[in-house]
């Protein structure tokens, strides 16, 4: 079931996207990642009080603190990004995750990788990076925009610790439970940074825009219940590589919903990436 939940999670996460860029109407990048933060919290709250009729949020555990931090520092420098116009963050995040990821686990959990895995897992990584840039001029990356790649770099970084975290814990504790105290952790993280950054409101009140913020919180909510309950039995680098597909997934929903075109590195990136997959998830010998 571990791989099921996964690519259920990439496929909910694929709309995110979508979800961010309605909800910008109304709210700026760093409150929407709050509110993402604040929902999620309610939501599991809610599902803590229907289960069990109490609260018990185990906070005194420096893991669940460094989790929460992570995957703040995941959402506030990627909506640092998109509030700076740069629309190709997809390049680093997903990689500069996987790339973290097999470095940790190859040092620090004495995993060995065969040469067909670490092959695999290069196809995806290049997949993704040939999706996301789709063409776009080297100079965005080599000039003005230095300092928002650095953001999207972090971004990466954030996500890789928040789900190395998540690993370490989540045979150990409920995932509720743990999921609750670390988003608790990473709403406290982004106060500090919203409170001296305001304004965070648009003045312009949509419907679209409020459903889309609520959706997006549910989405982040139950897409990380899917992801702890995944990662019990599925190496923690084939879940994230897995969970990596949600970029080609944005680019199917940008091709059927808003027309966009279907250009060759679409293309062969997106046969990079599965090419990639099917060798890092071959039965062994």
């Amino acid at each position: 079931m571990g791989y099921f939940y996964l690519i259920l999670q990439a496929f909910i996460f694929s709309f995110g996207g979508l979800m961010i860029k309605a909800a910008g109407g109304m709210f700026s990048p760093f409150l929407i990642s709050g509110l993402r933060f604040a929902i999620g919290i309610a939501i599991l709250m809610i599902i803590l009080r229907i289960r069990s009729g109490h609260f018990r949020l185990p906070m005194a555990n420096r893991i669940l603190l460094i989790g929460g931090v992570c995957k703040a520092l995941h959402y506030l420098p990627e909506n640092f990004g998109i509030m700076r116009g740069f629309s190709y963050g997809g390049i680093l995040v997903w990689p500069v995750q996987t790339v973290v990821i097999l470095i940790f686990s190859a040092l620090f959990r004495r995993e060995r990788f065969s040469a067909r895995m670490l092959a695999g897992t290069a196809l995806c990584v290049a997949g993704i990076g040939v999706v996301s840039w789709n063409g776009a001029s080297p100079e965005i990356f080599l000039t003005t925009q230095a300092v928002t790649l650095l953001a999207f770099v972090l971004a990466g970084i954030g996500a890789a610790g928040f789900s190395i975290s998540q690993k370490k814990l989540v045979d150990r504790m409920d995932i509720v439970e743990l999921n609750t105290s670390m988003f608790l952790y990473g709403l406290i993280t982004v106060c500090i940074v919203l409170v001296p950054s305001g304004p965070h409101l648009s003045g312009r009140f949509t419907w679209a825009g409020l459903i889309s913020m609520i959706a997006l919180g549910a989405i982040t909510c139950f897409g990380f219940l899917l992801q702890a309950a995944a990662v019990k039995t599925v190496p923690l680098l084939s879940a994230t590589i897995i969970q990596s597909s949600s970029v080609i997934l944005n680019i199917v929903w940008g091709v059927l919903l808003y027309g966009d075109p279907l250009t060759v590195y679409v293309i062969a990136g997106s046969a990079m990436f599965l090419t990639g997959i099917v060798l890092v998830n071959l039965p062994s010998k």
